[in-house]
C-alpha cells in the first residue's frame, strides 16, 4: 500500500488476483450501520427464520493481532456482519454472545486454539444454546453432522470449539478458496477482500504477508 503496488498479477495469492478484483469491482459496498467504535459492519440485519453462522478468530493475546468473526446467511453464503478489532476475552465473549443471539441464535463457531479457550469457557458458562462442538477424532473438514449438544461430552468424546491443525489448515483454505473462485460465497467487505489480497504461499504454505494479519 505505501509504495502503491498491488498483487493482482503476481500469481502468490492463495485466492487470484483477477477474481478479488472482481469482488472488489462488483460485489464489495459499504455497510449500513457500524457498531463498537466501527469494529462491526453490518449489511444486513437478521432476518426472521434464516439461519446464520457465526465464525470467530480470537487474538492471541500479545496486542498485536485481532480478533474477528463473521456473520453468514447459510442459505445464500452471504457475508452479512463483520468484526475486527484488538479486544480483550471477556469483551469479545460478550460481543459474540450477544451478536450470536441477534442473529436468531446463529450456531457459533469459535477456534479453540490458544486464548479462544478463555472465550469459549465464557460462552459456556453462559449457556449459550449453540455452541459448535467437535469430536476429538474428527479428521475432515466436510463433515456430514454438526455438534452442539453439549452435554455427556465424555462419552462422545466431543470438544468445544473448532480445532485449527497443521493437517486440516490447507484443506480450510483451499475449501474456502473454491468457494471463492466459483463465486458461491458473497463477500461484501472491503477488510476481507484486502486480506485476502496480501494472503499468500510462502514456501508452500498459505500465510499473511510479512506486516498483516489474516
Amino acid at each position: 500500500q505505501e509504495c502503491d503496488c498491488d498483487f493482482i498479477t503476481s500469481g502468490q495469492s492463495v485466492v487470484p488476483g483477477t477474481i478479488l478484483k472482481e469482488y472488489q469491482d462488483k460485489f464489495v459496498q459499504k455497510p449500513f450501520e457500524k457498531r463498537y467504535d466501527d469494529a462491526m459492519w453490518i449489511w444486513e440485519h437478521p432476518v426472521v427464520n434464516k439461519k446464520y453462522i457465526l465464525s470467530a478468530d480470537v487474538a492471541r493475546g500479545d496486542g498485536e493481532d485481532f480478533s474477528a468473526f463473521h456473520v453468514l446467511d447459510l442459505e445464500t453464503l452471504e457475508q452479512v456482519a463483520e468484526y475486527k478489532s484488538k479486544e480483550g476475552t471477556t469483551r469479545f465473549a460478550g460481543i459474540l454472545m450477544s451478536v450470536a443471539t441477534e442473529y436468531n441464535d446463529a450456531l457459533m463457531v469459535v477456534e479453540n486454539n490458544n486464548v479462544g479457550w478463555a472465550v469459549l469457557q465464557m460462552i459456556i458458562d453462559r449457556d449459550y444454546k449453540n455452541l459448535f462442538w467437535m469430536k476429538r477424532d474428527v479428521r475432515y473438514v466436510d463433515s456430514k453432522r454438526q455438534y452442539t449438544n453439549k452435554y455427556r461430552t465424555e462419552e462422545k468424546n466431543m470438544i468445544p470449539g473448532f480445532t485449527t491443525t497443521m493437517k486440516n489448515r490447507p484443506l480450510i483454505i483451499e475449501k474456502l478458496s473454491q468457494f471463492i473462485r466459483k463465486r458461491q460465497l458473497k463477500i461484501n467487505s472491503i477488510r476481507t477482500v484486502d486480506e485476502l489480497y496480501v494472503f499468500i504461499f510462502n514456501n508452500g504454505g498459505p500465510e499473511a504477508l510479512k506486516g498483516y494479519n489474516d
